[in-house]
């Protein structure tokens, strides 16, 4: 029982620099979301963007962030969902009706994200009444 304690302690002093420079040669990208304006740029980003990768991640990552709170939410007793997704929207499919939606009504660039999230929502996804 030693030896294989002393060998995993050994295999992860030799691996230990691998992970140090791996998560070292990640350069951090600071997105500063004032507003909804600034979302939907991230979200519209391009493929030749230099920072597209982590513009869409960032993009979906507050979408589905913003969904699961809702979700959350739900949870609670007397809370009535405000918008219910069909079981066949996917992730993309809804960030990209959210940004089409967005540049359709510029007067909402300055307003915050989670109000014009949820007009989106309510107007693109109501729950139908039972």
């Amino acid at each position: 029982m030693k030896l294989i304690r002393s060998i995993c302690s050994y295999g992860l002093l030799i691996a230990a620099p691998i992970f140090v420079n791996t998560a070292s040669a990640v350069e951090p990208i600071i997105f500063e979301i004032r507003n909804n304006g600034d979302l939907v740029q991230l979200c519209s980003a391009q493929p030749t963007d230099s920072n597209y990768v982590a513009a869409i991640h960032f993009c979906h990552g507050f979408g589905v962030g913003f969904s699961r709170y809702h979700d959350a939410l739900k949870e609670g007793k007397g809370f009535k969902p405000i918008f219910c997704f069909p079981e066949t929207a996917t992730r993309t499919q809804v960030l990209n009706e959210y940004v089409m939606y967005s540049k359709a009504h510029p007067e909402y660039d300055k307003e915050t994200v989670g109000d014009v999230m949820t007009k989106f929502l309510v107007e693109n996804y109501p729950c139908k009444k039972k």
